[in-house]
């Protein structure tokens, strides 16, 4: 690697310079990464004096030099899996591996390819579509994503095209103090089905700050699912920009488990009459780990839905942020949506902030918000206890009963049970897996 590394200092302007001197790519790219850049250079990097990360600290992040993350051996075995056939994608450090890639036989009008191959085969596909979803404008990670990316998955769905398998998306960091910038772009053209499963983990401190773009064109149907699993030690602040058309519909299972501290800004834009988007997040956190979601579901057209619920459990000193806003246009008559943030707190040092929000400029609508945080019902307990289930594993089944609600709406059978035992081994309770998923 010849690049100079892009450092999260103040030396971000010869860093850039450098990075820039070594891409080799179409000047239309290149133009985007420099408008990003100079995005980013005018918002600055953000501090807790900001109404948007008042509640996200980024003070051991800043003090890190963050170097660009060199090519790294992953064994295969140290890469999660799904018991099922899929189509399947790596990246390590950002870049694509394609000895550790499986795509299986790809119906007609499918391309499911990296950001790489598609810039070598076809520079336009990537051009005109890269960049071109609203929102997250103000949001200076994801302008940092925009300028240092290297590689990215790409999934394109002609009309009609239906895929049998999931599309499994592995992001993996690994190293000592280095930046990561993965890039995700999901077009799916009138009437096309997708099921996505991606995941974000790795070793050691670093941080990853992806970027993925969903265009959801009229009658398609998307179910996507996102498993943050990073390293103790990593950062994660990622963002997601969906855009909907007529009759769409999608599904956004947002799992957060790792990382000292993990940030995913979401904009969701329903661009078309009858758009449905449902969202399901939970985080589970331990320790000093900070999660943090920031939503914005924009209804632009009538007959529009919306469905949030997010969860957290949080234990030791675990930390938490909900912040929801879902905003009807004026015209945007006969929507229907609702926004829920349900805490769990096994701590009283843990803490949970939540911030729903209603911006409702139309008059026949169906809106509604709501948030609750509380510890362990003491009745519920007693209930097992009485009927002689020890108070370990009494206590273990409510807090799995209350999580695992998030999981039950996860349709891919494999994914929803990899992760109840993932979710029943992060409890850390005197009780076995079995105890807990049987």
């Amino acid at each position: 690697m010849t690049a100079a590394a892009p450092v999260l200092s103040d030396r971000h302007r010869p860093a850039f310079d450098a990075f820039m001197a070594n891409r080799r790519e179409p000047d239309k790219l290149s133009r985007l990464r420099r408008e990003a850049f100079e995005r980013f250079e005018a918002l600055g990097w953000p501090t807790r004096q900001q109404e948007a990360w008042r509640f996200t600290d980024l003070s051991a992040l800043q003090s890190l030099a963050l170097q660009r993350a060199a090519d790294a051996p992953v064994e295969a075995a140290a890469l999660p899996t799904l018991d099922t056939a899929i189509h399947r994608l790596v990246f390590i450090n950002g870049r694509f591996a394609p000895g550790l890639s499986k795509l299986t036989e790809l119906p007609e009008r499918t391309v499911i390819a990296s950001l790489g191959q598609v810039l070598a085969a076809d520079p336009q596909a990537v051009q005109n579509q890269l960049d071109q979803l609203p929102g997250l404008a103000q949001h200076p990670f994801t302008a940092l994503n925009g300028t240092f990316w290297e590689d990215g998955a790409f999934i394109y769905l002609l009309p009609g095209a239906v895929l049998d398998h999931p599309i499994h998306i592995i992001f993996h960091a690994t190293g000592g103090d280095t930046a990561v910038y993965p890039r995700l772009l999901v077009m799916l053209d009138d009437g096309a089905r997708a099921n996505i499963v991606v995941e974000y983990r790795g070793q050691g401190r670093y941080l990853q700050a992806p970027v993925v773009e969903l265009s959801i064109d009229d009658g398609a149907v998307l179910e996507y699912h996102q498993l943050q699993e990073e390293a103790p030690q990593a950062f994660h602040l990622g963002g997601i920009k969906l855009q909907q058309g007529r009759d769409s519909q999608t599904q956004l299972h947002l799992m957060s488990f790792g990382g000292q501290l993990a940030r995913t800004d979401l904009e969701v834009l329903l661009d078309g009459e009858h758009a449905s988007c449902m969202l399901n997040g939970l985080t589970v956190g331990r320790d000093n780990q900070a999660s943090n979601f920031y939503v914005r579901v924009d209804h632009a057209h009538p007959h529009g839905s919306s469905q949030q619920l997010f969860k957290s459990v949080l234990d030791d000193k675990a930390r938490s942020v909900f912040d929801g806003i879902i905003h009807v246009r004026p015209h945007a008559q006969k929507t229907d949506a609702r926004q829920n943030s349900r805490n769990l707190l096994l701590s009283k040092q843990a803490l949970a902030q939540s911030n729903p929000r209603l911006e409702i400029l139309a008059d026949d609508v169906k809106c509604g918000h709501g948030s609750s945080t509380g510890f362990l019902d003491p009745n519920a307990e007693f209930y097992l206890r009485a009927r002689g289930i020890p108070a370990a594993q009494a206590r273990a089944m409510l807090v799995y009963a209350f999580a695992n609600d998030s999981l039950n709406a996860i349709r891919l059978n494999p994914l929803r049970e990899r992760l109840a035992r993932l979710l029943a081994g992060r409890l850390a309770l005197d009780s076995t897996e079995e105890d807990l998923t049987s």
